[in-house]
């Protein structure tokens, strides 16, 4: 849990003492006074409270009471296709040779008189612990996405985001993988 997910959780709870809490969660990762440790957990649960209580629609979410699992996104389940039929509805048809229309894991842009087809994958937050594993299947997946569309790979991404105490060897492993 990151230190707003930390915050958010003590404001639900009514949690006496939130502020030194978290500071002393702070002070287990950083090494700085208990002063500044304070003034960041002062900040953290400003934006948490902000969070909590968004003001105006553009920031409230809309909530459907349905988990993806239950739903079954993800993975081809049952309900992937709708939803991805649904996210084409709400991008419309652009100027792409392929585009979120053909419910196609890749897009197909024309670019000075060639075919460019792009994907992206991401990471399974159950494999965010094994790094290598998530960057190997991250690649695969973008690689096959690619080789489906008849095209070839002349360029990947990698996004990973680690953690101020996570061990910077992660990123590494991550592009091995």
């Amino acid at each position: 849990m990151d230190l707003e997910g930390y915050a958010k959780r003590g404001i639900l709870r009514n949690e006496k003492a939130l502020e030194e809490k978290l500071a002393d969660r702070i002070l287990e990762i950083k090494k700085i006074s208990r002063k500044h440790a304070q003034e960041i957990a002062s900040a953290v649960i400003v934006e948490a409270k902000a969070v909590i209580k968004p003001g105006g629609e553009l920031l409230t979410p809309t909530i459907s009471g349905v988990t993806m699992g239950d739903f079954g996104v993800g993975s081809r389940g049952m309900g992937d296709f709708y939803t991805h039929e649904k996210i084409a509805e709400v991008i419309g048809r652009t100027s792409a040779v392929v585009d979120s229309s053909h419910l196609d894991d890749s897009g197909v842009v024309r670019a000075g008189g060639q075919y460019l087809v792009v994907t992206i994958d991401g990471m399974h937050s159950r494999l965010s612990d094994f790094p290598f594993l998530a960057g190997f299947h991250v690649a695969r997946a973008a690689l096959r996405d690619i080789y489906v569309m008849g095209a070839r790979p002349v360029a990947m991404l990698s996004d990973i985001h680690v953690a101020d105490d996570g061990d910077v060897a992660k990123i590494f492993d991550h592009i091995a993988g």
